[in-house]
């Protein structure tokens, strides 16, 4: 029998962000205020980015493929918009990773933030993947710099694997980045002008989004596009 196990947040360093998680109203799929927390002028989807698996290295970004799906490049965007595209193993061409942003996109994450912040010490969190992986009953969470993201990301993965940091943020939390577990974007809170710093850089693919904007897998194309 599989031990039931209490998740803790109080008096742990993700208590003050799961203080202000939550979804004002109910309604279909899941939103962006369940993954970051409320109160920041902004919020960004950063798209994790298409690797091909036939071993050519090559990379898709999100809006090209949808532009050859003829659907909108879109903030509530599903990869099930997508046409489908398969080698002649019938395996798919393309893939990006769920629970982990890849590693171009972290690492021009990391530097557009790190110009915003400065040398700040920086937290870095895993929670759903310690409650799977992990041992403890609360959530494992490092202290660092964003120049050692790597570094943090190395240390845990004999914990955690290969996910995450599922939230990261500086000590005066002017930000906060979120990539969960099961999806395949991240997204990340700040003021507005980091906001128009992200949105700008061509490193990242991003759209602007909202607490109520969905999240999940089942979102549809709007009517009319």
């Amino acid at each position: 029998m599989t031990e039931r196990r209490e998740w803790k947040y109080d008096g742990t360093e993700l208590a003050w962000l799961h203080d202000r998680l939550g979804r004002s109203e109910a309604g279909p799929g899941h939103v962006v205020s369940e993954l970051v927390p409320s109160g920041y002028e902004a919020y960004v989807r950063v798209f994790h980015r298409f690797e091909a698996t036939d071993g050519s290295g090559r990379s898709r970004t999100w809006e090209s493929w949808a532009q050859d799906s003829d659907v909108p490049f879109h903030p509530e965007m599903s990869h099930w918009w997508l046409r489908r595209e398969e080698l002649s193993t019938g395996q798919p061409l393309w893939l990006a990773d769920d629970g982990a942003l890849d590693e171009r996109s972290r690492g021009a994450l990391a530097r557009l933030l790190g110009m915003v912040s400065g040398e700040q010490a920086m937290y870095f969190a895993y929670d759903l993947a310690a409650v799977l992986w992990g041992d403890d009953d609360e959530p494992l969470v490092r202290h660092s710099s964003l120049a050692d993201l790597e570094s943090v990301r190395e240390s845990v993965s004999d914990l955690v694997g290969e996910s995450g940091p599922e939230f990261w943020w500086p000590q005066d939390r002017s930000w906060v980045v979120t990539t969960d577990y099961d999806l395949l974007s991240t997204y990340v809170g700040c003021s507005a002008r980091t906001s128009e710093l992200l949105l700008a850089d061509d490193e990242l693919e991003t759209l602007p989004v909202t607490l109520q904007t969905r999240v999940d897998w089942d979102t549809k194309p709007p009517h009319g596009l």
